[in-house]
């Protein structure tokens, strides 16, 4: 649903700029026709984009695609500024006795420079990688060194807009904290141009030393999910679908996500997989929307997922929390679980990223462990269970310990 609401939002964006600038600069009949023509070109650039990339046209998709998304971005944050510029000027003018309106070129100018300023802030943004650290106690046993460490990176979104410069940056930062273990919770494909960038080689270096696995989000079943599997699996991921896997002190499920089946199918087979679990290893399950089933937080100590962005681009995170209020960050659920929702370590759509920077999460699970406090899950986020009755039993494969 968020992708009419989306569509909606942009279009009456662009009528918006058209009445600002038509107003603003007085244009004539042939000037407003003519505005409206470049409007409605640039404004459908993106969707040129996207079927450039499904017919095979990686180059050419590349190019409208920095065009199309970076123009899709500006437009956002254009109306977000003229509004508050607008409203700004006006209640200055009102405290300052003024007899009328505050001149519209003054307007234009300055939502002009603060789109601008904003834009570039939100690019730098975009490629500023940090790091977050969150502590998860437990009374299980994690194995011999006592302290288990957990990288997550979700929504990659490998593509036209994100290609090796990203993945050598994310990369470095991993090998930086040596996690025990690398997981990938959806979206690490953004669209089929990404199967074609050449990134597999230097994922597969990557070799942690109790594997790398991953889930796939909405954008592996858009990129196709045959291609998109074959991908995650040359890249060295260990892709969990509707299954889990026992590691040294640490059992790791993952699901599909709804995008992949059908309605109903995604929340069965996640009752099917966390029943055959056992509740005395530490369990994690990755699973890309930030949605927790009825009953289900019993049965795992740590849920990660994605997906949200927290928004990605200032304000519209509101408009996602309305989806998803588990939103971005830590939440504590029952039975000591929690669920861990992160920012996302890519972009989707436009280059841009305002007060919502990419993460790749360490998560630092053991005896004896800080509590990371976390806020309270809200009740919205517990979907509909939706799964009947389930067979209590699931084959769960066992890997060895793999060394770098």
């Amino acid at each position: 649903m968020i992708f009419p609401v989306f569509i909606t939002l942009y279009s009456l964006a662009h009528i918006f700029i058209w009445h600002v600038l038509v107003a603003d600069l007085g244009l004539s009949l042939p000037g407003r026709v003519g505005l409206g023509v470049a409007l409605a070109g640039l404004g459908l650039t993106p969707f040129l984009a996207r079927r450039l990339d499904r017919r095979g046209f990686e180059r050419w998709g590349r190019v409208f695609s920095w065009i199309g998304y970076t123009w899709a971005g500006l437009v956002l944050l254009f109306v977000m500024v003229r509004l508050a510029v607008d409203l700004a000027l006006a209640i200055s003018f009102m405290l300052a006795g003024a007899p009328r309106a505050p001149a519209r070129p003054l307007s234009l100018a300055l939502s002009l420079g603060l789109t601008v300023a904003l834009a570039l802030y939100a690019f730098i943004e975009r490629s500023r990688l940090r790091v977050e650290m969150v502590d998860i106690p437990t009374t299980k046993d994690v194995g011999p060194s006592g302290v288990l460490c957990i990288a997550q990176v979700s929504d990659v979104h490998i593509g036209s807009m994100n290609g090796r410069r990203r993945i050598q940056t994310l990369l470095r930062r991993l090998s930086d904290h040596d996690p025990d273990v690398v997981v990938s919770t959806g979206d690490l494909i953004d669209s089929r141009a990404g199967l074609a960038v050449p990134v597999t080689e230097a994922l597969s270096a990557l070799n942690p030393r109790l594997g790398k696995f991953a889930v796939i989000g909405n954008h592996e079943c858009y990129a196709g999910l045959a291609p998109a599997l074959a991908f995650m699996e040359r890249c060295g991921f260990i892709v969990l679908r509707n299954r889990a896997v026992i590691v040294s002190g640490l059992q790791i499920a993952g699901v599909d996500d709804p995008a992949a089946g059908r309605l109903g199918e995604s929340a069965k087979n996640e009752v099917r997989v966390l029943r055959g679990l056992s509740d005395e290893v530490f369990t994690v399950l990755l699973k890309h929307r930030p949605e927790v089933l009825p009953g289900a937080e019993t049965r795992f100590d740590l849920q990660l997922s994605g997906h949200t962005h927290k928004g990605q681009i200032f304000p519209f995170g509101f408009l996602t929390r309305l989806y998803y209020p588990a939103h971005a960050g830590l939440f504590r659920l029952a039975r000591a679980s929690y669920l861990y929702v992160s920012r996302g370590t890519g972009a989707w759509g436009p280059p841009f990223r305002l007060l919502a920077p990419p993460e790749i999460t360490l998560f630092r699970v053991g005896p004896g462990r800080p509590d990371p406090g976390g806020k309270a899950v809200p009740a919205a986020s517990f979907g509909p269970a939706g799964a009947g009755e389930a067979p209590p039993s699931v084959t769960v494969t066992a890997f060895s310990d793999r060394r770098s």
